[in-house]
């Protein structure tokens, strides 16, 4: 009778994510392989910079509508020192190279096929944005998009730019 409960509690135990990003964390270097660049994603590479790290999918209809915001939100502070960092978790890279042909984007593009990304992190919603001060730590997780979110993300952005 104790079998089935034991069971449970490992099961429990082992299932909880261990490397979740949480608020007030470094936010971690992860395998996804920048566009037109070598190497992978590491956000110590942004030291000093107010960067948005937004997981997106070619398929998510809510990443397409935070597109053209984040794009417009990018360029006008970008000269304040922020940006924005988008990982696609798509499986098939020609298909995101052709949908950024249709919808461009000026911000950097990460591709995690793999999804070992949104792993680390512990994405729970398309998309996911992480907001990371200047030292590199989340002080702000977004999930999912809304235009409603607009004036927020200004606010938290411009916030962390004058820290």
């Amino acid at each position: 009778m104790q079998t089935p409960f034991i069971s449970l509690l490992l099961l429990l135990a082992f299932s909880y994510p261990v490397n979740a990003v949480e608020e007030g964390q470094t936010a971690p270097a992860c395998p996804a392989q920048m566009q037109n660049q070598a190497g992978s994603l590491q956000p110590a590479a942004f030291a000093g910079k107010v960067v948005l790290i937004d997981f997106w999918a070619t398929w998510c209809g809510p990443c397409q509508k935070s597109m053209p915001f984040f794009n417009q939100l990018r360029n006008e502070k970008l000269k304040d020192g922020f940006e924005i960092i988008a990982i696609n978790v798509d499986e098939d890279k020609q298909a995101v190279s052709d949908f950024l042909k249709s919808h461009p984007v000026d911000y950097p593009i990460a591709f995690d096929p793999n999804g070992e990304c949104p792993r680390s992190y512990e994405v729970k919603a398309m998309p996911s944005s992480y907001l990371l001060d200047k030292s590199g730590k989340v002080r702000h997780i977004h999930l999912g998009y809304r235009d409603s979110d607009q004036a927020e993300l200004r606010e938290q952005i411009q916030a962390l730019l004058i820290e």
